[in-house]
């Protein structure tokens, strides 16, 4: 999430248990807020803000039973208000009514809702099978609720007739499109982007929503050298004779020491930010690629369900040898605005 620079991300099945919630002591999302189920390491929900997310949280509306967390604050002179919703897998509609309800009074400002609904709003397109086992009267009273707080499924709005699903169940062998990012229909002019992730890591994919709040000014940082790059001789060896060539160059009788010392600084600063760059590039360029396959793959998983596919996409097959030993942990439904 950090690596996509998300503002608010939004977690469900956390599975964190009400007093033994691990100290998620993070440098870029400094602020957690989590609802957990008292009697035992199940639902939970989470919800945490970037450092650089200007918001000054005021309240927050807690579930005792780790399904839903409300936050609200300010950014500047306007109040908004998150909400991370995780259903239950029975009787959705009617949790999720309630939960608007009780909604409706707590938030204000602009409001912002997110997370595992358990059930498609939209199941001829949000379902492979384009069935549900929730009935159309019970789907016609959640999006009634939805509506009434003026809010709008801001993927299925700028994708309206395309198939999106965030969950696979290996089980039915079917996809689903379960978690939902809702916003005011007044922000959707200001959405710039809304995307379903790849489902490599969990059987719930992350959804992600850009939209500009307001002008949020970017903070001010000093250059810090990037000590990893004198890791490699070759790179070592490439600033060494950019020194040597600099103070050759520079170092005149009629130009004081004091004076090529101090520009030499900015120089070669310039060549680590250079270097730098280019290694980045490359990195992402590689990253781009392994996703570019990993979608390919799913698309195809999707149209034909084919067991060699779906067991070409697993971790192991993407990520470095370093990290293909570690044990599968929780899996969690992420949603991230």
């Amino acid at each position: 999430m950090r690596k996509q620079q998300v503002s608010v991300l939004m977690l469900q099945e956390t599975h964190f248990r009400k007093g033994h919630v691990p100290r998620l002591s993070h440098l870029t999302y400094n602020r957690w807020y989590h609802s957990t189920w008292p009697s035992s390491a199940s639902k939970g929900v989470s919800i945490a803000l970037h450092k650089n997310f200007p918001m000054i949280v005021c309240s927050s509306l807690v579930d005792t039973e780790g399904r839903y967390i409300f936050i609200k604050g300010s950014i500047g002179s306007c109040i908004y208000t998150f909400g991370n919703l995780y259903a239950p897998n029975l009787a959705q509609a009617k949790w999720i009514c309630k939960v608007i309800d009780l909604l409706k009074d707590f938030s204000e400002g602009t409001l912002i809702l997110g997370g595992d609904l358990n059930l498609s709003l939209y199941p001829s397109l949000d379902s492979s099978t384009g069935l549900s086992s929730t009935s159309h009267l019970a789907l016609s009273r959640v999006n009634t609720a939805i509506s009434s707080l003026g809010l709008l499924d801001v993927w299925r709005i700028l994708h309206p007739t395309d198939r999106g699903y965030s969950h696979y169940s290996v089980a039915h062998k079917s996809y689903q499109g379960l978690d939902y990012l809702i916003i005011p229909t007044h922000l959707l002019t200001s959405c710039s982007h809304a995307s379903i992730g790849s489902l490599l890591l969990s059987d719930h994919a992350p959804v992600y929503v850009e939209v500009g709040l307001r002008s949020i000014p970017r903070p001010m940082s000093n250059w810090r050298l990037n000590e990893t790059l004198l890791d490699s001789p070759a790179h070592v060896l490439k600033i060494t004779e950019r020194l040597e060539e600099y103070f050759k160059l520079n170092s005149t009788p009629d130009l004081p020491q004091g004076i090529i010392w101090e520009a030499h600084k900015s120089v070669i600063r310039g060549h680590f930010i250079s270097l730098g760059s280019f290694l980045k590039r490359q990195r992402e360029a590689h990253v781009v690629s392994l996703a570019a396959q990993i979608q390919s793959l799913e698309a195809v998983h999707k149209r034909d369900r084919s067991e060699a596919v779906s067991g070409t996409i697993r971790p192991t097959a993407f990520l470095p040898q370093k990290y293909s030993e570690c044990e599968d942990g929780e899996t969690v439904s992420l949603s991230a605005f």
